[in-house]
């Protein structure tokens, strides 16, 4: 939980820096996710986990029953967290432990420039 806490200091910090990333920097399978997902999400991390870049999907905190969801590069859905029974899918378990966050590209309903 503590690592959680972490990603969503450094996610914000990032934002408030001012980050000069574009969508065109943004895999085109993870701009279609955003698009997918972008009503039931807050913000969107790139981490490496366990050597790999991945997408972390936060959802939204004013859905009750919202989950946060893990997609690799090609947009294929990795894991999943919260939901109903705050659990998830049981995938990945060590991620809020093991994933760094490198960078945020997508937030409060824009990509990060």
């Amino acid at each position: 939980m503590k690592r959680f806490f972490t990603l969503i200091i450094m996610a914000t910090c990032l934002i408030m820096a001012g980050c000069s990333d574009t969508s065109s920097s943004v895999p085109s399978a993870i701009r279609n996710r955003i698009s997918q997902y972008s009503n039931v999400i807050q913000r969107v991390d790139e981490c490496q986990y366990h050597s790999n870049t991945v997408y972390f999907f936060c959802g939204r905190s004013d859905i009750s029953d919202g989950m946060d969801y893990l997609f690799s590069v090609n947009g294929t859905l990795m894991a999943t967290f919260g939901g109903i029974s705050g659990h998830g899918d049981g995938n990945c378990a060590d991620f809020y432990e093991s994933a760094r966050v490198v960078r945020v590209v997508w937030a409060n309903g824009r990509y990060v420039d």
